[in-house]
C-alpha cells in the first residue's frame, strides 16, 4: 500500500493532510508521487503523517512506492 493509496482508503486530500500534519503540500505530493520516498524521509516528517492519520511511524514505514514509475510519475 502506498501513501495514497491510504489517503484514498482514509477519504483525506493531500491538501489536508498537509494542513492536519504541517508538511507542506509539495512534500507530500513528493511522497504520494513516489518522487520522494517514505526512507528517505527524516522521523519529524514520518511521525507528523503518523499523527495526522492515526497511525504507528512504523505503519507510515512499511508503506511502499512500488507504484512509482520514474519515467511517467
Amino acid at each position: 500500500m502506498t501513501l495514497q493509496n491510504l489517503l484514498d482508503l482514509e477519504n483525506i486530500t493531500k491538501y489536508q493532510l498537509s494542513k492536519a500534519s504541517g508538511i507542506p503540500k509539495t512534500t507530500v505530493i513528493d511522497i504520494c508521487s513516489g518522487k520522494t520516498t517514505i526512507e528517505k524521509c527524516n522521523a519529524k516528517t514520518i511521525q507528523q503523517i503518523a499523527r495526522a492519520l492515526n497511525r504507528s511511524m512504523e505503519e507510515i514505514m512499511r508503506l511502499d512506492n512500488s507504484e512509482y514509475h520514474p519515467d511517467t510519475g
